[in-house]
């Protein structure tokens, strides 16, 4: 049995639960107050028989024990898990020793360069760094020292001198990137002659460095390879300054260069991050989640890895940029916007310059889609019919790139009354370029037999027959509870790997023992999906069912079964119900009747 299912084993979910909300008993299951949005009306739901909570209200939350946790101390799994398995008495196997002790050891090496670097800045030879820093880019000797910003002097060995004079070896310097092996004769400085940016991760601990060129030599910034402590795929600039603002703004503001984020933090605008040369990526936008789900893009659409919303006739381009705004959407459950800044301006220069600009440009962001839309088709409104079919064909693949029917339903519609036509006249572009699409196929594997929950069995059947993902863009993470087969749903649709996580890939193994039907071809795979779909999605409607009923049954309770009755048929019939509770109660009632119809006639989106 693995630490997690010993985790949920030894815990009871509604005792655990309980402490942060106040339970009361509903039927077989426990109900209470959201602690997760503010309500006067019990939504939250715990289900002790499968070990999960749900929230029926407007959050829409739901899962198992560790992402009750995640959710309530905003944390990563890894970091749920260790509590849990504390409250369980269950222990992990940890980080080695040895290998804990190394990184401590290689972060006071980073730390030791920063100190020494800022020591250079406020020496004689730092001065026109520091003119720069002051005059050129408005810092104050405050907030440079916030940022412990320094300057690394125009030697080939001053810092290896200076560390090794502390105790620290060459392969302390290369392990940490601070310096460079030649391939003959000792190693030497990388950063000369330039500015230092420290950079941290999340904690506040120094991690790497980053060297701005104060002359015009190239590359204008250069930062540390990546070693035991950078990797700048994960790594966010600034967010161990930015995190409480960002939770108290409600967004955090992703920008490209390190001084767009010291400038803005000087002048109040706390919540913004950098990314450092790359795309936002899935690990950026789930450290990002811990703090907020609204994330605003306040850099070039080239960065945000849309090439095609600066170039209307890139099609090809603006469908990559919104698969994989989409895909980073829903890996991390984030909300993606895009800030357009006047042209020619970068963040620093508005959000000092213009302070009510910048925010009223924050306020304003567009959603990832819309923005692209808005590019590709382009800015002049066409007049001709052949005008508009060219605009409408430029949109059908961003379109098609989206992965809630929901957001595309709204986006035909604006493009319906923007261009002055009917609805299904886009939907028959759709359809048609839906059909006209490529589909691949990769054959299946078997496995030994497994009795399996309907999660793990709808998860066992997309790993079984890759040629799935395709299909399953419109499938929610937020369909499973259990949040180790979340976290794999999520890999596998986004063509992640998974094999360097143990707990993934004990996980993978566990599915790999399903017994499944061989050699399934590519129609009988996706109607399998389907059928394993339909069978999950009917069990959580009966969660939402038993929720309903427990509700109806309370409120029934409270008002007697003949004032339901009369409440529902008069509001049946279209008449008035002036008691506020009984109108409740009889809306509770067409609800659960709804509910009991959709589970003998599931809306099942087919894999086909």
């Amino acid at each position: 049995m693995s630490a997690v299912e010993e985790i949920k084993r030894r815990i009871d979910p509604v005792a655990y639960i309980g402490r942060t909300v106040r339970l009361q008993k509903a039927g077989r299951n426990f109900r209470g107050l959201c602690p997760f949005h503010t309500e006067k009306t019990p939504s939250f739901y715990v289900f002790p028989d499968r070990g999960t909570w749900r929230c029926f209200g407007a959050c829409s939350e739901g899962g198992d024990l560790f992402s009750f946790v995640m959710k309530r101390d905003n944390c990563s799994f890894r970091e749920a898990l260790a509590e849990l398995a504390r409250e369980a008495g269950v222990s992990l196997a940890e980080e080695s020793p040895e290998r804990r002790s190394r990184r401590e050891h290689l972060s006071r090496v980073v730390s030791a360069a920063v100190a020494f670097y800022e020591s250079q800045l406020r020496s004689a030879e730092g001065e026109e760094a520091r003119e720069y820093l002051e005059r050129d880019r408005g810092l104050t000797p405050e907030t440079i020292a916030a940022w412990h910003l320094g300057w690394a002097p125009d030697d080939w060995r001053a810092l290896r001198d200076h560390l090794a004079g502390r105790g620290y070896s060459d392969d302390d310097l290369l392990a940490t990137g601070l310096a460079v092996a030649p391939d003959r004769g000792a190693p030497y400085d990388r950063f000369r002659s330039r500015i230092i940016i420290p950079i941290a991760d999340e904690r506040g601990v120094f991690v790497g460095l980053a060297g701005r060129s104060l002359h015009g030599e190239e590359p204008k910034y250069l930062n540390s390879p990546q070693t035991e402590l950078f990797d700048k795929g994960k790594l966010l600039f600034g967010l161990h300054h930015a995190g409480p603002a960002i939770r108290e703004t409600g967004s955090a503001v992703v920008v490209e260069g390190y001084f767009d984020v010291i400038g803005p933090w000087q002048e109040g605008f706390r919540n913004l991050v950098a990314t450092m040369g790359t795309s936002l990526t899935a690990e950026h936008a789930k450290s990002l989640r811990r703090w907020t789900r609204r994330i605003v893009l306040a850099l070039d659409p080239d960065a945000a890895g849309a090439a095609a919303a600066e170039r209307a006739g890139d099609i090809l381009g603006a469908v990559q940029a919104t698969r994989g705004a989409e895909s980073l959407a829903a890996t991390a459950d984030i909300e993606l916007f895009v800030a357009q800044l006047p042209e020619g301006r970068d963040p620093d220069e508005v959000a000092r310059a213009a302070p009510e600009e910048w925010r009223r440009l924050i306020a304003e962001a567009k959603p990832f889609p819309e923005y692209v839309l808005q590019r590709v088709i382009g800015g002049t409104r066409p007049t001709t019919p052949a005008e508009v079919r060219a605009a409408i064909d430029r949109a059908v693949p961003v379109l098609l790139a989206l992965r809630n029917p929901v957001d595309r339903g709204i986006y035909v519609q604006r493009l319906a009354h923007t261009f002055g036509v009917s609805e299904p006249a886009i939907w028959e572009r759709l359809r048609v370029a839906r059909l006209t699409a490529g589909r691949r196929a990769t054959g299946p594997e078997t496995a030994p037999p497994l009795r399996p929950t309907r999660e793990e069995m709808f998860l066992a059947i997309l790993l079984r027959y890759p040629a799935l993902r395709d299909h399953a863009p419109h499938i929610p993470e937020t369909l499973f509870a259990d949040v180790l087969n979340r976290e794999l749903f999520t890999a596998w649709r986004d063509g992640r790997e998974w094999s360097e996580d143990e707990l993934l890939r004990e996980r993978v193994e566990r599915l790999a023992q399903i017994r499944l039907p061989e050699k399934l071809a590519p129609s009988e795979a996706r109607r399998a999906a389907t059928e394993a779909l339909q069978r999950l999605l009917r069990e959580r409607q009966s969660e939402r069912l038993a929720a309903a009923a427990a509700e109806l049954a309370e409120l029934e309770a409270q008002i007697g079964s003949a004032k339901l009755a009369d409440a529902a048929w008069r509001l049946w019939m279209g008449e008035r119900v002036d008691d506020p509770v009984a109108t409740e109660a009889a809306h509770k009632v067409f609800e659960a009747m709804e509910l009991g119809r959709a589970l003998h006639r599931p809306d099942v989106p087919e894999f086909e």
